[in-house]
């Protein structure tokens, strides 16, 4: 058996599951991180922990990982291994407070989402009453529903009026139950309650990690609803189901991590070989995606402008050839030009011959960032594969030979698209994470890159 500080040290940059073992094998606590090497590192450091966590750690013998696709994924797998192996210390760890369950009551009519104690649970649930958890962390937890609220609206209002709840002028309680109970019996509140009623199951869905089959049926719910050119309602579904993308990045079953040790390897294939399928019949020169670069662009009216361009290996996000770029040229007195601030970021990147190329650029955008992209890109005598990402309907721009293009619809559970939105919303974060910084220390006092 190989030592810890041996095991630590290969341990990845990545979201997952973290079980410590005792000298006989036993499971003695179980714990989730977004980066597994730096939450698990933080055992041992002994300033930074307390007297009952230097106790685990003096029992600890071995070191077992599950990884996942994403900390939510690591969410539910914790909860589900802390509930089938109940280890000593997490239960020691909590100074006496309970952790927290979130229980659904599908028995009522018109079901209540609560989070409640180990001493709340009644001793027996009602029939279809669902419990999850135990989640240690009861602020992780209420996060994780305060997000997904805005895919599964919900009403959290104990008394139950006739009147509509604050959240439902917010759009997150929608069918207000409390408006619901103040109908009169008939075919307008049965099918209200119908629907509040399926927002609460696809929640327990959700909760049981099938949210591929709930992204599945808010797809088809919206292309029903485009089709009978409700627009309105369908765009509120695409909202929907973008943020359930944004929360989970393609959340999987999280037993799937459990039943085979190359899941997150599997998982990040799978995605990769669905983006050069959907690619193939319009970029054939794109034969594999070992390294997909992805563009962003932020300011605010032109100010503080930066660019940012991160990088996937193998699907993997590879913060090491992660840029940052502090936009040059100045505003111009119509205001910004993000047009030509991607020109600027893309030929300022195609000037460093010594960083890899990419086999795909991804451009946050659409055709006129695109057009831009490749208009550097034909000044410096190079040629890339190269996307946009339109983010109003996460449309895929794809320019074709004699100035055509085609523009890609995909399915929220499609692969493939996934890459593309996880690739786009990272160089967001980390464009926008540059703007503030600059914004923070002003605009003088910082060279540009």
């Amino acid at each position: 058996m190989e030592d810890l500080q041996t095991l630590i040290a290969r341990l990845p940059h990545t979201p997952g599951v973290y079980l410590y073992r005792s000298q006989t094998g036993r499971v003695l606590y179980v714990g989730k991180a977004k980066d597994l090497k730096k939450r698990v590192s933080q055992y041992w450091v002994r300033d930074a922990i307390g007297p009952k966590t230097q106790l685990l750690v003096s029992q600890i013998a071995d070191i077992e990982t599950i990884h996942t696709a994403s900390e939510f994924d690591a969410l539910l797998l914790e909860a589900k291994l802390i509930h089938d192996l109940a280890p000593k210390y997490n239960v020691a760890l909590k100074d006496d407070k309970s952790p927290l369950y979130v229980l659904i009551t599908l028995s009522e009519e018109l079901p209540h989402v609560r989070t409640v104690r180990r001493t709340d649970i009644p001793k027996k649930l009602k029939r279809n009453d669902a419990l999850f958890g135990p989640f240690p962390s009861a602020t992780v937890v209420r996060a994780m529903l305060h997000h997904l609220r805005h895919t599964i609206p919900y009403c959290t209002q104990k008394r139950r009026t006739g009147n509509p709840c604050f959240y439902t002028h917010l759009g997150l309680c929608t069918p207000c139950p409390s408006v619901i109970v103040g109908l009169k019996e008939g075919e307008t509140k049965t099918a209200l309650v119908h629907e509040y009623r399926t927002n609460i199951f696809r929640l327990k869905q959700i909760l049981s990690g099938k949210s591929g089959r709930v992204t599945s049926d808010l797809t088809k719910q919206m292309q029903t609803l485009a089709a009978h050119q409700q627009f309105e309602e369908a765009e509120k579904i695409r909202n929907h189901i973008q943020h359930l993308s944004r929360l989970l990045q393609k959340s999987y079953d999280p037993m799937v991590y459990v039943e085979s040790d190359t899941a997150i390897e599997d998982i990040r294939k799978t995605e990769l070989d669905g983006l050069l399928v959907i690619l193939a019949p319009y970029i054939p020169e794109l034969t594999r995606a070992t390294r997909i670069e992805c563009v962003d662009i932020s300011n605010i009216a032109g100010t503080f402008a930066t660019g940012s361009l991160v990088v996937l290996t193998n699907g993997n996000k590879d913060t090491s050839q992660y840029k940052r770029f502090r936009i040059r040229r100045n505003p111009p007195a119509g205001g910004p030009n993000d047009v030509a601030m991607m020109a600027e970021v893309i030929t300022r990147r195609l000037s460093h011959q010594e960083w890899p190329f990419p086999d795909l650029l991804v451009i946050d955008g659409g055709k006129p960032q695109v057009s831009a992209a490749m208009k550097a890109m034909q000044q410096l005598n190079h040629t890339l594969p190269i996307v946009g990402l339109a983010k109003r309907f996460e449309e895929v721009i794809v320019p074709l030979p004699h100035g055509r293009w085609k523009t890609l619809r995909l399915g929220a559970t499609n692969p493939g698209l996934h890459v593309l939105e996880r690739i786009r919303d990272e160089a967001h974060r980390f464009a926008l994470s540059y703007h503030k910084l600059l914004r923070s220390r002003g605009f003088d006092t910082i060279e540009p890159t």
